[in-house]
Formats: structure tokens, C-alpha cells, sequence
């Protein structure tokens, strides 16, 4: 039997993607990672009320009953909200403010006390930019498909001036 070339040369097509696409969508996983890790704060903002607005669209979030602390801006009013609903998320992840001298052992206690929804909210989330910008990070990324254990890594880059000064306990 005599072989086509037009069939190898498809086969060949067929075996350079199925092992090319892999590596195409790492890299387009990686260039997610780094274009969040960089986002200035309001575009931080913009994507994860957009993502927000997108993963719960009829959500009544009045009906969280939010402390006035939380509506300080937008950034603040975010944070709570991936709180709320993405508390699982939030609870890999210590937070690089360092409050867990507070007693806060995860990042969830920034926003809601003892890391439970049920108990409340803790204003503290309200006046630190690392807390509600962790927050809004962690959801981004995680919608990019990064996994836990990256996003500790970016976290550290990113807070690795505040880390080698006061230690990474």
C-alpha cells in the first residue's frame, strides 16, 4: 500500500499540535500570571468586579448586610465581597500585612471574623491594600487557572521587599 503524503503531512500536523497546544496555553497561563501580579490597583479593581459580576449575576449582595467600612471605595467593597464568596479561596493564603501578629491566620480573617461568614466582619480588610489586593488577585488568578500554590509564589514576589524586611513568618 502506497502512502499518501498528503496523510503524513496531516499526521504530522496532528502529532506538532497535540504537543505544541499544551505549551501554547502554559505560556498564555503565564502571561494571565504575570498581568495580574502587575495590574495597578484600579484595573485590579475593574477585572474582579467584572469577573465578580460575571460569576454571580443575580446575587443580592445587600443582603450581606456589609458594615459601612466596607463601601470606603471600590477596591475595600471588592475584597469583602470575594470574601463572602470565596472564602475556600481566600483560606491558602496568609496575608502579607502581617496581621497574623492580630491573631488572623489566613487571609479570610481580614475580612470576616474568625475566617467565618457566619461571625461577621472584621473591619480590618478595610484599611490595608494588601489585604483587598491579595483578595482580588487570588480570584483573577484562580479564574486563570493558576493553582494555590503559584499564587503563593506571585504573592511573594510580590511582597518580597516588605517580606525580607520584616520576615516571612
Amino acid at each position: 500500500m502506497k502512502k499518501h503524503p498528503l496523510n503524513q503531512t496531516f499526521l504530522a500536523f496532528l502529532l506538532i499540535a497535540f504537543f505544541a497546544l499544551p505549551s501554547l496555553a502554559a505560556d498564555g497561563k503565564e502571561q494571565d500570571f504575570k498581568r495580574i501580579l502587575n495590574l495597578p490597583m484600579a484595573d485590579l479593581t475593574e477585572e474582579a468586579q467584572d469577573l465578580l459580576d460575571r460569576k454571580y449575576p443575580d446575587e443580592d449582595w445587600e443582603s450581606y448586610d456589609f458594615p459601612q467600612y466596607v463601601y470606603t471605595n471600590d477596591s475595600v467593597e471588592t475584597g469583602y465581597m470575594i470574601a463572602v464568596k470565596e472564602p475556600e479561596l481566600l483560606q491558602h493564603f496568609k496575608c502579607y500585612c502581617f496581621c497574623d501578629a492580630m491573631g488572623h491566620t489566613d487571609l479570610r480573617w481580614c475580612f470576616l471574623k474568625e475566617g467565618q461568614v457566619d461571625k461577621g466582619f472584621d473591619d480590618h480588610g478595610a484599611g490595608c491594600n494588601i489585604c483587598y489586593g491579595q483578595a482580588m488577585m487570588a480570584l483573577l488568578w484562580q479564574e486563570a487557572g493558576i493553582a494555590p500554590e503559584k499564587m503563593t509564589q506571585g504573592f511573594e514576589k510580590k511582597f518580597e521587599k516588605l517580606i525580607e524586611r520584616f520576615g516571612n513568618q
